[in-house]
């Protein structure tokens, strides 16, 4: 199961051409952050460019270029 840290449209760009996206009431993201965008359906792993004004910055990134920042699976125990 896919669990989408960033909902938001994958084609949508600012004038950088960089996608866009509102930032989560919850949500935790800082430049250079690897996280799972778009919807469960049509998604893609991104890295944060920028976070402004309620708005996230990002461009998408395959899932070798996400590896490199980090564990691409988060480990949890079942009880």
């Amino acid at each position: 199961m896919i669990v989408i840290d960033l909902p938001a449209d994958l084609n949508m760009e600012d004038d950088a051409g960089r996608n866009v996206a509102r930032l989560p009431p919850h949500g935790d993201f800082a430049a250079g952050h690897v996280a799972i965008a778009g919807s469960p359906g049509f998604w893609s792993w991104v890295i944060v460019d920028a976070v402004s004004d309620g708005v996230v910055h990002f461009h998408q990134v395959t899932a070798e270029e996400a590896a490199e920042h980090g564990d691409l699976v988060i480990n949890s125990r079942v009880s």
